[in-house]
């Protein structure tokens, strides 16, 4: 039985779908298809007594028709810096054992290609995802009417476990690994903070 647990972080993704993914509102992706990079920093969190403080998780997807129907393949990379009891939490709170949102994104993995343990370099302030030789992406705010702040989607199918979505584009985004090699730059990009728990 899964340990009480909760997280609280940033999420940053990029997909291959044109500004404005459709997936917020539950249509069809722009391209057909989604192939897709969620990275997930943990500022603060616990697994029962474990605390997972700092680790982070990048799970990168592609899913052949609406995202929403599952049938994804998909690769899972965690953070080398963690120790025995934390590999083990972060594999069972993001490969969907324990709960909560999670365990939405697990249940529309069909196949996974594979998950490995690696150097994450995460940056909330530059919103910036880096695995060397692996993958890479960092998005660019795309701004709203105020030329202040960038374009938001709020109540989002993620909502509450993730807050208002801030809107943005790819400087750049690509992975290659797993028979997942794609390259996104230019296109959608989204990050929020979230705030994950369960069972």
């Amino acid at each position: 039985m899964a340990e009480k647990w909760n997280t609280d972080g940033m999420w940053i993704n990029s997909c291959s779908c044109d500004s404005g993914c459709p997936c917020l509102f539950y249509a069809d992706p722009t391209q057909g298809y989604c192939k897709s990079l969620d990275g997930f920093h943990i500022t603060k969190g616990r697994y029962g007594k474990v605390s997972l403080d700092g680790l982070n998780v990048v799970i990168a997807g592609h899913s052949p028709k609406n995202f929403w129907k599952g049938n994804w393949s998909a690769a899972v990379y965690f953070d080398q810096r963690a120790n025995e009891e934390q590999r083990k939490a972060l594999e069972t709170v993001f490969g969907g054992k324990a709960g909560g949102a999670p365990a939405i994104i697990a249940s529309l993995i069909k196949t996974v290609k594979g998950t490995k343990y690696v150097p994450i370099k995460f940056s909330s302030r530059d919103i910036h995802v880096h695995i060397p030789r692996i993958l890479e992406y960092q998005l660019k705010p795309t701004q709203g009417g105020n030329k202040k702040k960038p374009i938001t989607v709020g109540n989002h199918p993620f909502s509450p476990a993730m807050d208002t979505m801030n809107m943005g584009i790819a400087s750049k985004s690509w992975h290659k690994g797993f028979g997942l090699d794609f390259d996104n730059t230019g296109k959608d990009g989204n990050w929020a903070e979230f705030h994950f728990k369960g069972p």
